[in-house]
């Protein structure tokens, strides 16, 4: 069956509302009534899990909707997420929201705000999906603790695709708690064959494989795909398509990797040899 693109690509500026505690780690992927049995909403995270993890909010003048989407916390005053995420015009107000389970207990919340011109966006590329990334320079640092803490990113002897390995994204859910689920890492060759004719895929993306692991529902733009390594966890890609959970399409992410020189010159982050 053919499915244009409008049907199966989400917004990127999805309304949601994201967050939870679960206390069972071993806890099975909650199941999403769909036509597809991958369609998952995951597993609930608790807390201080996900320490880098930042909600993004932008209120523009022209709307009353105030759209959402997702960051990864990189040091202390910056973050890192798509350029999709954040390229808003007449912007009302932004902030940014961390060490919140955005499940009404905001005890360890920080909400820290946003101007635009702390922010830097990545000059566009022709090619639709290119070039997706951007920082954000907060208006103050985060306070650092067991529920905010900045994730580290590849160093510039890292050379690896990451193919084969366990990949955890979070997502953006309805209000009863920020989840995540584990993916295989696809080859980016396997990534293109799955997602043609509709999108490509080049060497400034990475993918997930959503027949290994499920397909994420309620997923949002910026939001983190993350590998572990003997050094921890590590963040390798930023979510840039997302498509239906049903249609179990790969998920594409931007290379972190790909953009390290663009994010030194862009930010406060200093890559490790």
């Amino acid at each position: 069956m053919k499915v244009s693109v409008a049907a199966i690509l989400l917004s990127a500026l999805c309304v949601s509302v994201i967050g939870g505690v679960v206390l069972d780690p071993v806890e099975r992927p909650s199941a999403k009534i769909a036509p597809s049995p991958l369609a998952t909403d995951g597993y609930l995270a608790y807390p201080g899990q996900f320490p880098y993890h930042a909600a993004l909010r932008f209120k523009t003048k022209s709307s009353t909707k105030v759209y959402t989407c997702a960051g990864s916390l990189i040091t202390p005053v910056y973050i890192l997420t798509t350029a999709a995420c954040v390229n808003h015009n007449s912007v009302e107000y932004a902030f940014a929201i961390l060490g919140s389970l955005f499940n009404g207990n905001t005890e360890w919340e920080q909400h820290i705000n946003i101007t635009m011109n702390g922010i830097r966006i990545h000059p566009p590329s022709s090619m639709y999906g290119h070039n997706d990334i951007a920082t954000i320079h907060m208006d103050h640092p985060a306070t650092l603790n067991e529920y905010v803490q900045p994730i580290r990113l590849p160093r510039l002897s890292d050379t690896r695709t990451y193919e084969m390995m366990e990949g955890t994204a979070t997502s953006a859910l309805n209000g009863d708690g920020l989840r995540y689920l584990r993916n295989q890492v696809m080859s980016n060759a396997d990534c293109h064959e799955a997602i043609q004719p509709l999108y490509n895929i080049s060497s400034q993306h990475i993918c997930t494989d959503t027949y290994i692991g499920g397909s994420l529902c309620g997923r949002t733009t910026g939001s983190a795909l993350t590998v572990e390594d003997e050094n921890g966890r590590m963040l390798v890609g930023v979510g840039n398509l997302i498509v239906l959970c049903d249609l179990h399409y790969p998920i594409r992410h931007i290379r972190v990797s790909y953009f390290r020189e663009w994010i030194e010159l862009y930010s406060d982050y200093k890559f490790e040899p």
